[in-house]
């Protein structure tokens, strides 16, 4: 299985890191293919072509998406529309403007929306977008918070988490590693970050679960600097 990381828009750099994984291996997507880059509309469409073979899982960025279209009066349906969430550029990417309803979005990339996943377990390891709480061995009881949302105390608690390995995204591991190092993954005692910050100018990344392997795509432009 191919764990991949944050997308955000960048469907070039998507396509371009899809042609070089064999069409049929599995895959696995952690979330976040929305917001700030060119594209979003085009990620979700390529994503549904990809279905077969795919678990995909919600990233905050996607929860902010669906509370803004269902639950307006939420913190997390205005976060959606801050400038530095990217919101705009999603919608910029379905031809609408802030206030459109719902049901302006394609109907299978709402069901696309509805599908996600918090969170994929197999016999070896984890997947979540953001991290967990590492008090709380219990995966099934996890607050969604947590698992879309958190980033310092998981990175700094990592080692402490007892369960099975986790691979993640969320925090572009540039904010770990330096400025100069974004393609390096966030390697803890017990985790992976697998956000490369492609958005940011850095790179999107595929890594398999089984051997390690990673591909790297580098993204063709900084997209996101607001």
């Amino acid at each position: 299985m191919w764990i991949i990381g944050d997308i955000h828009g960048c469907l070039r750099e998507l396509d371009a890191l899809l042609d070089r994984i064999p069409e049929h291996e599995p895959l696995l997507f952690l979330g976040d293919y929305v917001d700030r880059g060119p594209d979003s509309a085009g990620v979700i469409e390529r994503c549904l072509r990809e279905k077969e073979r795919s678990t995909f899982l919600m990233g905050n960025h996607e929860s902010m998406m669906i509370h803004y279209f269902t639950d307006p009066g939420s913190d997390e349906a205005r976060s959606w529309l801050h400038p530095l969430n990217g919101g705009k550029s999603t919608l910029a990417s379905y031809r609408l403007s802030p206030g459109a309803s719902f049901d302006s979005v394609p109907e299978t990339h709402r069901a696309f929306l509805d599908s996600l996943l918090l969170y994929y377990e197999s016999d070896n390891f984890l997947c979540v977008h953001a991290g967990l709480d590492v008090s709380e061995p219990d995966i099934s009881r996890q607050m969604r918070d947590t698992i879309l949302w958190i980033r310092t105390p998981w990175i700094q608690h990592e080692s402490k988490w007892k369960g099975k390995h986790v691979y993640y995204g969320h925090t572009p591991t540039r904010y770990v590693n330096g400025m100069e190092n974004y393609r390096e993954l966030i390697d803890g005692r017990k985790s992976t970050g697998l956000d490369t910050g492609c958005v940011y100018g850095g790179c999107l990344t595929a890594l398999n679960a089984e051997n390690g392997a990673v591909i790297q795509v580098a993204a063709e432009k900084n997209y996101w600097d607001p």
